[in-house]
């Protein structure tokens, strides 16, 4: 008995999982980031630099739950 192998999809394996793993790290990478710098910032009176740390914690969120998101969307879905 012969195994049939998709190698388009194992293809597609090797340039999408890694791509997934180096976007859920730069996306939490960020939210780290922001948020201590945005405490600091608070800390020292800098609401401005503060602000601005905060928003890209949010990016950084917002990026992170849309991966996640699209991750369980692509699992689920029968193809």
């Amino acid at each position: 008995m012969t195994a049939a192998i998709d190698t388009h999809a194992l293809l597609e394996l090797v340039w999408a999982a890694p791509l997934a793993a180096l976007t859920v790290v730069f996306a939490w990478g960020l939210v780290v980031y922001g948020s201590a710098r945005a405490t600091e910032a608070r800390r020292d009176g800098r609401a401005g630099s503060a602000a601005v740390h905060a928003a890209v914690a949010a990016s950084g969120a917002i990026l992170f739950g849309g991966a996640i998101v699209l991750g369980l969307i692509v699992m689920t879905s029968k193809t």
